[in-house]
């Protein structure tokens, strides 16, 4: 008994080791994009909205493959879902390194389809295996997210900088490496880390696929709570995305260095690290979640004034967004494990958010980016983003109803 035990123990923690290897992909490849977008720009010839378009497509692609993935847990595992997830990123980012305009959009779809994967079914498996420390487990989790965006937003540039000063070439011939694309192909290195522990063989494979998710699904479609988690989740996902994808851009054109901007950015993912530190060991001490919910936002909402009205502060406001936007996040993602009765529910609710969630969030930095081009100033895309961050606080309120929340 004692051995089975401690076998199980054994199992668990590769398992554990698989989830969070995993995360440290999971935002990464999106986020440490942007600070490269004016280099790739000027190097093929693309408009504000093309450049937009690249951070744009893999958050369609987390819309279109989010049901996709729920779908598939009724006839595959969960672990071996994932594991295929994290071949598509890997898939991707070989792709983006090639250098043409038309791998790096085929490129961003595909690491989409992974990064999607890995979004809806790591709540479900958090649901499945450890019920009891789903808000612990999800903050490390993120922390984890936090901690791959931070390393591949801050060393882009640089990386860029250090293939072009050298003059790189490709391995047997005299073909120059483009500064970006080397910066790029180093961000593989993360994804090499879950793969190497999924093909140790000791990710345990407890759980059979479950046929009648279905009409699992279709509940949640039917349901209020359901949409209320969806809707804070799905602006936090808008608001997080489009600043992102653009905060480079805003600082560059308010007179900060590429290398500067890039570097804020990257203390906007590491600031999401923050939260994650803080909701693990003291959550319960924090107060209620509708609380915890107004805090988040009412942060964010200051960061965003603050890059409108006091720009030579933006490394505060980089922070503060950071900080705020993430602990939004861990807490929608915490609802849909503590809102569901089941993993099955879990993975239907989480699909459902990030079908809605990166739809919306697709469609924003392509618009903020047409804005730019045609306002030529970011005021008025801040002044939009001040609106939005209003209506998410609004959701966060309904989404953490006190003292308990609801279930479906």
């Amino acid at each position: 008994m004692k051995r089975l035990k401690r076998l199980a123990r054994h199992e668990a923690v590769y398992l554990l080791l698989f989830i969070l290897l995993v995360a440290l992909s999971l935002r990464g490849p999106i986020t440490g994009l942007p600070p490269l977008l004016s280099r790739i720009s000027q190097d093929l010839n693309l408009s504000s909205s093309q450049s937009g378009l690249l951070t744009s497509l893999p958050l369609l692609a987390f819309a279109f493959f989010a049901p996709v993935a729920s779908w598939l847990t009724r006839y595959f595992r969960i672990e071996r879902i994932l594991a295929s997830g994290v071949g598509l990123i890997a898939l991707g980012m070989l792709m983006r390194t090639f250098g043409a305009t038309a791998t790096l959009y085929l490129g961003a779809v595909v690491i989409g389809a992974g990064i999607a994967i890995g979004n809806v079914l790591l709540p479900s498996l958090l649901k499945r295996e450890f019920p009891e420390h789903i808000i612990q487990l999800t903050a490390v989790y993120v922390l984890m997210m936090s901690i791959g965006g931070f390393m591949m937003s801050s060393f882009m540039v640089p990386l860029s900088l250090f293939a072009e000063q050298n003059l790189l070439v490709l391995p047997f011939t005299d073909t120059p490496i483009r500064g970006w694309s080397f910066a790029l192909a180093c961000q593989m290195l993360c994804i090499i880390l879950p793969l190497m522990v999924w093909f140790s063989g000791k990710i345990p494979l407890h759980q059979a696929p479950q046929k009648n998710t279905l009409e699992v699904s279709s509940s949640v479609w039917r349901s209020k709570t359901a949409w209320q988690v969806a809707g804070f989740l799905s602006f936090n996902s808008l608001l997080s995305y489009i600043l992102v994808a653009w905060v480079p851009a805003i600082l560059m054109s308010q007179g900060y260095r590429d290398t500067t901007a890039g570097l804020y950015q990257g203390y906007l993912q590491l600031a999401g690290a923050a939260p994650s530190l803080l909701l693990t060991p003291f959550i319960h001490r924090l107060g209620s979640h509708r609380r915890l919910c107004l805090f988040a936002t009412g942060l964010t909402f200051m960061s965003l004034a603050g890059f409108l009205f006091v720009p030579s502060e933006s490394a505060i406001w980089s922070v503060l967004f950071g900080f705020g936007i993430s602990m939004g996040f861990i807490l929608g993602l915490s609802f849909v494990g503590m809102r569901t009765h089941s993993p099955k529910q879990a993975a239907a609710l989480s699909g459902m958010a990030q079908l809605i969630g990166y739809t919306l969030a697709a469609i924003g930095p392509v618009f903020i980016g047409a804005l730019y081009d045609w306002r030529q100033s970011w005021d008025w895309p801040l002044y939009i983003l001040l609106v939005i961050c209003a209506i998410w606080s609004t959701l966060g309120w309904f989404a953490s109803p006190k003292p308990k929340p609801s279930v479906l």
